[in-house]
């Protein structure tokens, strides 16, 4: 039995604590596992302390611990904290370098870490797996440009988490070393350059080509921008007539929010609401049950297939349609920034500016002259026709 002294205690209680450590050897002979001499009791004690020494330290804490103990905040405190734990467990916890101790890393561990993950692939099942391994590519270089621009995208992401976690633990006094990651950069020129959104016409074949409780969601992404999450958490109660807005309580940045409506928002949300109680929800599937991620993904492309939409739309898609339609009206780019829920206007800035009327370019398109290309003026392009 090993005897700690624990500090001064209570009237009547004892300032020690006891705790058994194995047999004596007095009358087995000692295996230095269950039976234990004097000399190997006191080998095991000096053990078990170093053992604690190190814990409270902070120097055998690991990345996989910094990425759970950032993720039990964010799940406490952030509406993003579901996708965060899959990015990191794709990309971080799946690594050499989730095991690697935080006061230990160096720049190079980075290093490797972002080599691995740049040629990381995707998990795939079954026969689609093997048919990918065994035939030849045929992607262009194009194609491979793009999806090499879509990965670094991602990892910029991943970038931000890891970082997150990274930084959350130096804030918290765990040992760390935060000049290891300080020259960790994300890729440059790595977001899209083109933002996939609808235009009326194609909108209005994407309604009508999705069965009846798609299309409802379908109408209110497009008039509302709001992001799937945000409207499948409505209730009845969250719409009001008054006023023709719509409140976002549970926003992403978990600031609420009031979305004004048009007369045909108003009208769809009239049309949800009738006859229900406050408390009830507004989108539900056919059959009754609730949306959920991959229920949604896979009607949208059975309805994009259906409206010959190409490339398919996404749900978010819509959100982003909802802001470019409003940008190329003239709606200042802060007045869409508050609808779409941001705190400013510089992400709204960052996708949507250029669709925004613009004096320099009315002013380049009215001095410089014409220079007898011969291009004919009868070609146009049907695109900016449905838009």
């Amino acid at each position: 039995t090993v005897r700690r002294y624990k500090g001064t205690a209570a009237p009547g209680k004892s300032r020690y604590l006891e705790s058994a450590l194995g047999t004596a050897d007095d009358h087995r002979k000692a295996d230095g596992v269950e039976v234990l001499s004097f000399a190997q009791a006191q080998r095991k004690i000096l053990t078990e302390a170093e053992e604690q020494a190190l814990d409270a330290s902070g120097q055998r804490y690991t990345v996989r611990d910094a990425v759970a103990d950032y993720l039990d905040w964010l799940h406490r405190n952030r509406k993003s904290a579901e996708a965060t734990e899959v990015m990191l467990n794709a990309y971080v916890l799946s690594s050499a370098l989730a095991d690697k101790r935080v006061t230990e890393l160096k720049p190079e561990d980075f290093n490797a870490w972002l080599t691995w993950a740049l040629k990381r692939r995707r998990k795939r099942r079954g026969k689609a797996a093997e048919a990918e391994g065994s035939a030849p590519s045929t992607e262009n270089k194009a194609d491979a440009a793009e999806r090499t621009r879509r990965r670094k995208a991602t990892l910029n992401r991943v970038i931000n988490g890891l970082k997150a976690c990274l930084n959350y633990a130096v804030s918290n006094r765990k040992a760390a070393n935060p000049d290891a990651w300080l020259r960790l950069k994300k890729f440059r020129s790595a977001d899209s350059a083109r933002q996939r959104w609808l235009s009326v016409a194609e909108a209005e074949r994407l309604q009508n080509a999705a069965p009846a409780d798609l299309r409802m969601l379908i109408t209110a992404g497009l008039n509302t921008g709001c992001r799937a999450g945000e409207l499948l958490a409505l209730r009845a109660g969250d719409f009001d007539p008054r006023s023709n807005t719509l409140l976002i309580a549970d926003s992403k940045s978990g600031k609420p929010r009031r979305v004004p409506l048009t007369a045909e928002g108003t009208a769809l949300f009239e049309q949800l609401t009738a006859g229900k109680a406050e408390d009830e929800s507004l989108f539900l599937r056919a059959d009754g049950s609730p949306w959920y991620r991959v229920a949604l993904v896979r009607a949208m492309r059975a309805a994009c297939t259906a409206a010959k939409v190409r490339p398919a739309a996404t749900f978010h898609t819509l959100r982003h349609t909802y802001a470019s339609h409003l940008v190329q009206a003239g709606v200042p780019l802060i007045f869409v920034a508050e609808a779409l829920g941001h705190s400013d206007a510089r992400m709204v800035t960052k996708h949507y500016g250029h669709l925004a009327p613009s004096h320099v370019a009315d002013a380049i398109r009215a001095a410089l002259p014409k220079f007898g290309s011969g291009v004919s003026s009868n070609v146009k392009d049907l695109r900016a026709r449905k838009a």
